[in-house]
């Protein structure tokens, strides 16, 4: 459900590559690739029973700073806060006197909530107002070195089965949680997690080529696109400072220039997208401009399957001290008509959806 792309490079925290160390946990951002979606002609607002057209005229996104609050148009869910209690998410040293909270989360068809949390080394569960459950405790053969919990890039289902990924040298570990038992599947290429369909998982490897992962047997194919929910075809790239938008089942073919509002310097981004089961494509965009290096950008934007175009709007950056460096900030349950967006914040994990 989240793909990742890059203009010329990512940015991170005061411009950093978003590679961090957790308590022997490596956790580096992937190389920038190609990414995919497809969509209807209009959007879920998260309002029930109401719907917004996408305008037509967007020719450009101009991306503006990050914000310091989540907009108006997004709602808090819940916070997780951290600490030693069973029912809280765990945060464990990452090094220049940062404490590292959770590798991220997704949300399951059934509305509750897994995340990934390195420090107790297991699959915290909560349900959908952010109230524990249950968890996974991953024993010492599902840890690297029978110690660190290396596991990110989380997608859940259609079935309710999570999957999870670790990679490194020449070979990709995915994690396979179903009906409360984990399981290990090795993959002989690294691959780095980036959508699903609900029942395939789709994956770049380390040169960009896109492949499809059977979950349930480890097999895995090369494609041209990836398949939305809906299983509709798409791809989502970034080149010579625009996005490019492929959707080959409506026949349209976009580039979108990227500019910064503080300034006419190139902008260096990077893209995490998620496919709702209304087909509208989610892109939440992070860059840096030549115009002022020191200034985070972010933004939000929306494309609907005929090709129509929402505007960039301002987001919170979600990049606080606590964060681990995995690009998994948006995302979209199976089902869902909305996204949701997640910051790891110093005090707790905050999962919002529009």
């Amino acid at each position: 459900m989240i793909i990742l792309v890059g203009l010329a490079g990512c940015s991170g925290p005061s411009g950093s590559d978003q590679s961090t160390t957790t308590a022997g946990t490596s956790t580096s951002q992937p190389p920038a690739v190609t990414s995919t979606t497809a969509a209807p002609t209009t959007s879920t607002t998260g309002v029930p029973g109401t719907t917004t057209t996408l305008p037509t005229e967007i020719t450009e996104w101009v991306i503006e700073p990050a914000l310091t609050t989540i907009p108006d148009d997004w709602d808090l869910q819940f916070v997780i806060p951290y600490g030693e209690a069973e029912e809280l998410l765990g945060s464990a040293p990452g090094g220049e006197n940062l404490m590292l909270g959770p590798d991220y989360g997704a949300q399951a068809p059934d509305g509750s909530w897994w995340f990934m949390d390195a420090a107790k080394q297991r699959l915290a569960h909560y349900d959908g107002s952010g109230t524990y459950i249950d968890s996974v405790v991953l024993g010492p053969e599902f840890l690297a070195q029978d110690i660190y919990f290396q596991y990110q890039l989380p997608h859940i289902l259609a079935d309710g089965t999570l999957v999870a990924s670790r990679f490194g040298g020449e070979t990709t570990d995915l994690l396979l949680v179903r009906d409360g038992s984990p399981s290990l599947l090795n993959l002989t290429e690294v691959m780095f997690l980036k959508a699903d369909d609900g029942e395939l998982v789709y994956a770049f490897d380390p040169e960009g080529g896109s492949w499809a992962i059977e979950p349930s047997t480890g097999s895995t194919e090369p494609v041209d696109h990836f398949r939305s929910q809906s299983g509709d075809r798409y791809q989502i790239s970034l080149a010579n400072g625009a996005v490019l938008i492929s959707l080959p089942d409506a026949a349209v073919e976009l580039e979108i220039p990227v500019t910064a509002s503080i300034g006419d310097g190139e902008v260096h981004a990077s893209i995490e997208v998620a496919a709702t089961t209304d087909g509208v494509i989610h892109l939440f965009v992070l860059g840096l401009s030549e115009s002022d290096e020191t200034v985070q950008l972010a933004g939000y934007a929306s494309v609907a399957a005929d090709g129509t175009v929402g505007p960039m709007s301002p987001i919170m950056n979600p990049f606080t001290p606590a964060d681990p460096g995995s690009p998994a900030h948006m995302g979209a349950a199976y089902g869902a008509a909305s996204p949701w967006f997640m910051v790891i914040g110093e005090e707790g994990v905050e999962v919002y959806t529009r």
